[in-house]
């Protein structure tokens, strides 16, 4: 019997403490609270529509710049311009903070030569950047950034120096592909044409949005 009694007072325990840990109190409404953690984001790409992958090695061949009308050449012209390179965009993911936070409240994206990048004598490499199309729900005019002029590399801006194409990016996707800033690549002639020499010049581009 005192077995029995022992139990009992047991299972009175238990069933005491299961009903004490609930607080009794539901109404009909139920609420919890919610975090949602926005990062910064700052990522580029630039897409070559002539291949339709991420842009590779690019050749300006400048055989072309004496050739006229059916292919046949011309003595007394060199026509640097006609030689260009219209396939590029620069494609970017952009979220920034708000006025009064710490995170950043803008972007830049700049463009460089860098070191050990050579170029002819007497030449300007540039880099001539416009609007694309954005994606229709990526953002807008504003949050795109304003587009700068032409950046010119070799005479008029040196190696390893940087160039702003786009500043004032706000939180943005501006779609991948033939989006966001179409890039033309070209070459001008900047000095006397007698430091213009023949060979094979290779230079490395390098796009960079700020960072985080």
């Amino acid at each position: 019997m005192k077995t029995l009694k022992l139990i009992f007072a047991v299972a009175v325990v238990f069933g005491f403490q299961n009903l004490s840990a609930q607080d009794n109190n539901d109404t009909n409404e139920a609420s919890h609270s919610l975090t949602v953690d926005v990062p910064e984001v700052a990522i580029i790409d630039i897409f070559d529509a002539a291949t339709g992958t991420e842009a590779g090695p690019i050749t300006m061949n400048m055989d072309n710049v004496t050739k006229v009308a059916n292919n046949n050449s011309e003595a007394g012209l060199y026509a640097f311009g006609d030689e260009r390179y219209s396939s590029l965009y620069l494609n970017y993911t952009s979220v920034v903070g708000a006025a009064g936070t710490t995170f950043d409240q803008t972007r830049t994206i700049d463009v460089k030569l860098e070191n050990g990048s050579e170029l002819p004598g007497s030449v300007d490499f540039v880099i001539t950047p416009s609007a694309a199309a954005i994606d229709p729900m990526g953002g807008d005019a504003s949050s795109r950034g304003t587009i700068k002029p032409a950046a010119k590399f070799g005479v008029t801006t040196p190696i390893n120096t940087s160039v702003v194409l786009v500043e004032n990016i706000k939180s943005i996707y501006s779609g991948d592909g033939a989006k966001g800033v179409q890039l033309e690549y070209s070459l001008e002639q900047n000095g006397n044409f007698s430091a213009y020499q023949a060979d094979t010049y290779t230079a490395s581009v390098l796009y960079t949005i700020s960072d985080l």
